[in-house]
Parts: structure tokens; C-alpha cells; sequence
């Protein structure tokens, strides 16, 4: 809009001019032109810089370091088994582990009221009538007694239907057991050196070997 207004007021300046028959300008009229040429062209220059740089530009994210992760093993010997095997090729790795849930037991518990001497006398009464008990002494479960610990719910739950007719409540807690697994972290500098040969050739050592890309982690002492 601004710009079309001082194009109009150029076109009247100019029209102006053209009337004059004698040939004598008016001085002010020709610095009009001039202030209206300069507001044009300084005006149409601040357009180009603000399409050009932006105020409101971001940057771009950083990008992700991904490393190769060999795996997964149960057990520590055999994920050093094959760092061994990588750096006698020259391809730098680490072994990284985390904990996650493994098996779960399934605890018979008849809940007990009053800390652990009325859990021991009430143990006593059930040892007495030649049901196999204990009491727990650690964990959210401590102070109660346990009358089984059994791999399977349903063997739990039969047991538990069997106590229950003898008169005893109990409930079924179910206790899920942590373990630790293993991989090989391939440096991301190295990872090119993973290819399908050679995963190949340790899948006859390690059968089941896994590979993924996943963002690197830092390895704990």
C-alpha cells in the first residue's frame, strides 16, 4: 500500500510539471520527485532484507549419534565373548546393560496384624498343624507370612483354594524378579564395518545375534 502511494504521488508531480507551458519548474516540485523516488526505493529495499533474513529463522535440531547395539545376552561372558571377537577386527565396542523384569514367584501371604511377635506366634499355630510357613523379614511384606512360593499362579491359586477350604485366608502376591541383560555397543564411527558379511560370520558363534541402531549410551564403570 505504501509503495503504491508514493507511486501515485510521483504520476501527480510529474502531471504537474508537464502543465507548466512557460518551461520554468518549480523548484519544489522537483525535490517532491526526488523525497518520493528515495521513500520508493528505500521502502522496497526494507522489503528485500526481511524476505531475505527472517527475525523469526530457527535452527535446525542437532542430529542423533546412532550406534550399532549387538545382542541380546543373558549373561556378561558371552556379550565380552564378542568384544573380543570385534576388536581383533579393529571395530571398537563397549558392553552396555540394563536391568529389566525377568520371571515372577507368586506368594501365598496371610497378612498379620500386631508386628512380628504376632507374626511368630501365629506361625507357631501354623507349624504346629503341619503347614509348611514363614515369616517375612524384608520388603513391603515384612510382618506377614508366607505359606508358599511357587513359580506359577495357577499352582498358586490351586493352593490357595486348598488353605481356604482349611479355613486359613490367604491371597496370592505376585513378585517380579529382576535380571540384567547385555549388549555390544558398536562405536558410531565403526558401525560401517557392520555389514551383513560379517554379521553373518558371527551368527555362526552367537546364534540369534540381533543388531539394531539405536541413539549411543554412555557405558557405566
Amino acid at each position: 500500500m505504501r509503495s503504491l502511494f508514493l507511486f501515485l504521488l510521483l504520476l501527480n508531480v510529474l502531471y504537474g510539471l508537464w502543465q507548466l507551458q512557460d518551461g520554468l519548474a518549480d523548484k519544489s516540485l522537483y525535490e517532491a520527485a526526488d523525497q518520493a523516488l528515495e521513500q520508493l526505493s528505500a521502502g522496497e529495499a526494507t522489503v528485500e532484507e526481511s524476505v531475505v533474513t527472517p527475525a523469526n529463522a530457527q535452527q535446525a535440531p542437532p542430529t542423533t549419534i546412532l550406534c550399532v547395539n549387538l545382542g541380546v545376552f543373558d549373561a556378561r561372558p558371552e556379550a565380552d565373548q564378542l568384544r573380543q571377537r570385534l576388536l581383533a577386527l579393529s571395530i571398537q565396542s563397549s558392553v552396555i546393560s540394563r536391568d529389566v523384569v525377568g520371571s515372577a514367584d507368586y506368594w501365598l501371604v496371610m497378612a498379620v496384624q500386631g508386628g512380628q511377635a504376632s507374626a511368630m506366634q501365629r506361625l507357631s499355630e501354623l507349624q504346629g498343624a503341619g503347614i509348611d510357613s514363614f515369616v517375612i523379614t524384608q520388603g513391603p511384606l515384612a510382618n506377614n507370612i508366607s505359606l508358599g512360593v511357587f513359580s506359577r499362579e495357577d499352582y498358586a491359586l490351586a493352593r490357595q483354594a486348598q488353605l481356604e477350604v482349611m479355613g486359613y485366608a490367604v491371597r496370592v502376591e505376585r513378585q517380579d524378579k529382576g535380571k540384567a541383560e547385555y549388549r555390544v555397543q558398536v562405536d558410531s564411527a565403526a558401525r560401517r564395518l557392520i555389514d551383513q558379511s560379517l554379521l553373518a560370520r558371527l551368527r555362526e558363534s552367537f546364534p540369534g545375534l540381533q543388531h539394531q541402531f539405536l541413539p549411543c549410551q554412555s557405558v557405566a564403570n
